[in-house]
């Protein structure tokens, strides 16, 4: 819901931290750099590896995938470390299939604790990557509507955001699931379906790397002809997803379809990698 304007400073520049495993997120980000002047793309796990924690801009996002109902841990651990000074807008971008449960809440929390808060809050509505514990793989017929509508949808928060605008997200029903769906989202997310529950096809790989290239934390190396896990793995199924040859499984992702974002190519995910 669309409020009022805010009158910030003069400083025109834009900084969007962004965490993203199949492009969702990172097409976002692009599309509002490319609509933004004086606007960077910085990767949060690796703002969080050079420690760098202070920022000022005249309007920061975040921008990031929705995680059983939450914000991903790696967003969670970032805002608790960053520290925004100025008068900023700030704003959130989550990215999901239909349902985020906490996450603004989650966000706003942490941003309190710097007695911040979020100026506006946008749901974008996108494929779903979320295939461990069941097939929420779509049709090709329904991924080219709910991407076409995103964009639609990415008009719209241009727009917003360029204006300064206030939108607060309105959830449509609060369900056990919304309510307690992020606290056991973490316990089987990050406690149960961990990155030791990769299986490699040893037959499918052909180590060609792009495993590495994708994965946002780096949690992945070839190490002696084989795909190796360092166990600080956020769970965002990218290895799975962008892997040519299928090669990767999860739990019970065998036989369902992938999906990564149509734009967005293995080359992008390398170069936000390392921005910082």
């Amino acid at each position: 819901m669309k409020q009022h304007h805010l009158k910030l400073n003069e400083n025109n520049s834009t900084i969007l931290f962004l965490f993203s495993g199949t492009g969702n997120s990172l097409n976002a980000a692009i599309r509002i750099q490319e609509n933004i002047e004086n606007c960077e793309i910085l990767s949060i796990p690796e703002v969080l590896e050079e420690k760098k924690i202070t920022y000022e801009a005249a309007k920061i996002g975040f921008i990031f995938p929705v995680h059983f109902l939450d914000a991903p841990n790696i967003v969670r651990e970032f805002l608790k470390n960053i520290k925004i000074t100025g008068n900023s807008y700030v704003f959130a971008v989550a990215t999901s299939g239909g349902e985020i449960g906490k996450t603004f809440q989650t966000i706003n929390k942490l941003l309190d604790l710097q007695n911040r808060k979020l100026h506006s809050e946008f749901s974008l509505v996108l494929p779903s990557n979320s295939i461990i514990m069941e097939d929420r793989s779509s049709t090709p017929e329904v991924v080219d509507r709910l991407i076409k509508n995103s964009e639609v949808r990415i008009n719209e928060i241009i727009k917003i955001i360029t204006n300064n605008e206030i939108e607060k997200f309105i959830p449509t029903r609060v369900s056990f699931k919304n309510r307690f769906g992020s606290l056991m989202g973490r316990i089987f997310l990050y406690g149960i379906f961990n990155d030791r529950r990769f299986k490699v096809d040893k037959e499918k790989c052909i180590r060609c790397g792009t495993c590495v290239s994708v994965c946002p934390m780096n949690n992945i190396e070839i190490v002696d002809d084989k795909v190796t896990y360092n166990h600080n793995c956020e769970v965002c199924l990218a290895c799975i997803h962008w892997c040519p040859r299928n090669a990767i499984e999860h739990f019970n992702t065998r036989g369902i379809p992938r999906y990564h974002h149509p734009n967005i190519k293995v080359k992008h995910m390398r170069d936000y990698k390392s921005k910082s």
